[in-house]
């Protein structure tokens, strides 16, 4: 009997990811840096085989509207070899190739693998995905799966179907009723300039902090928040993305199974204080409360949001509005280096590039004795140099004297 051909319904959520791609680069990408030597056509013959276990990463877009589908193409993502760089990527400054857009709406994969020989000596393999076919989690599971097949190991394998509307269905029942609550407006983090909004560009910035990472989520939250109101007083408030994982299901799929939830960060709110405020809200299924009037998105073409949106962009990005909080804030967990070594190749670490997406994005994963940190923000946010003050800010903060960098 023939196995039954990968199929998944395109949630509500991955079709307004597909209206944030076309209005500017909407990916998750991660960076595997190390040293070695990669041979591209080993690495193929890898990728081939985990996305033969994994066929979410081979899908393409099919279908309209609500009747939307990732179906497996059969293709894997293609490797690619990359010349020389002079890029240590810490930053986009040097990657130019990094600008380049996955695009499912025209028939394109939704991920490839760039292996980037650099000239400080490090070899740097970019793993790129499309953000509307994948999340942060499935992301790091693909990864795993294609060092595992460069070990020759098993891989974990997974075909699951599941949305983060079904996860979403199962539990509404369990979400407590409340009265409508009006949009809190939150400040940014940093004060934009009129300069770089001419076109929407991200940047982004990787630092490593030495010592402990504990409630290193919440502490963020607190130490963004202060910074944010050293400059002009109003409320704060964070996205906080949860994965299903685990939670909600026992599924381990390469998709969107995501939910989220709004952290508010009151003047002086402790680490522990706002630890509380999430759990609570987890606790009331908070995570699984969909949007209001996201069925809708099924029923409205990706080109008339994109026509909707793009007017509106520069307001919601560089003003406080409603629409968008300050920023947001992910915690990926704890890993190990040696989870993604393969012969030949001896890796630093794994760590990702926030989605190009709002006013501030940071993203975190632990290593036994430091943790890796990336920020992102539209360029206007760093075209006097705000986002590499804040960064700095940072790493003075939470590092031990001299450990960072």
């Amino acid at each position: 009997m023939s196995q039954r051909r990968y199929v998944r319904r395109v949630s509500a959520l991955e079709r307004y990811s597909l209206v944030l791609n076309e209005v500017y680069r909407y990916h998750v990408d991660g960076i595997l840096e190390g040293t070695g030597t990669v041979d591209p056509v080993r690495l193929q013959q890898a990728v081939d085989r985990a996305a033969a276990a994994n066929p979410a990463i081979r899908v393409r877009l099919r279908g309209m509207l609500a009747f939307s589908r990732w179906v497996d193409s059969g293709q894997a993502p293609r490797v690619r070899l990359l010349p020389e760089a002079d890029w240590d990527g810490t930053s986009e400054r040097g990657a130019d190739f990094l600008l380049e857009r996955l695009d499912a709406l025209r028939g394109g994969p939704v991920a490839d693998v760039l292996v980037v020989p650099c000239r400080d000596g490090r070899t740097r393999i970019v793993f790129r995905t499309m953000h509307a076919a994948i999340d942060g989690r499935g992301f790091l599971h693909w990864v795993a799966e294609v060092c595992r097949a460069l070990r020759d190991e098993p891989l974990q394998g997974s075909d699951s179907r599941l949305t983060d509307l079904d996860i979403q269905a199962q539990y509404q029942d369990r979400i407590p009723e409340e009265p409508a609550a009006e949009p809190v407006s939150c400040i940014p983090v940093l004060p934009p300039s009129q300069g770089g909004r001419e076109q929407l560009a991200y940047v982004w910035r990787r630092v490593t902090v030495e010592g402990a990472s504990s409630q290193l989520l919440t502490r963020t939250a607190a130490f963004l928040a202060e910074y944010a109101r050293q400059r002009e007083s109003g409320d704060v408030g964070f996205t906080i993305p949860v994965d299903y994982r685990g939670l909600r299901t026992e599924e381990m799929g390469l998709g969107n199974l995501t939910g989220y939830v709004r952290l508010s960060v009151a003047p002086g709110a402790s680490a522990r204080q706002l630890m509380q405020q999430i759990t609570g809200r987890i606790r009331a299924y908070a995570d699984c409360r969909q949007f209001p009037g996201v069925k809708v998105l099924l029923w409205l073409p990706v080109w008339f949001m994109v026509r909707q949106l793009r007017p509106k962009v520069d307001a919601l990005l560089h003003t406080v509005s409603p629409a968008l909080p300050s920023g947001g804030v992910v915690s990926m967990g704890n890993f190990r280096a040696d989870t993604y070594a393969f012969p030949g190749f001896e890796p630093d670490m794994l760590y990702g590039i926030p989605g190009a997406v709002g006013k501030l994005n940071v993203v975190f994963l632990c290593y036994p004795g430091r943790t890796v940190i990336s920020f992102s923000t539209p360029a206007a946010y760093n075209h006097e140099g705000q986002l590499d003050a804040l960064v700095a800010a940072y790493r003075q903060h939470f590092s031990k004297a001299g450990n960072a960098s």
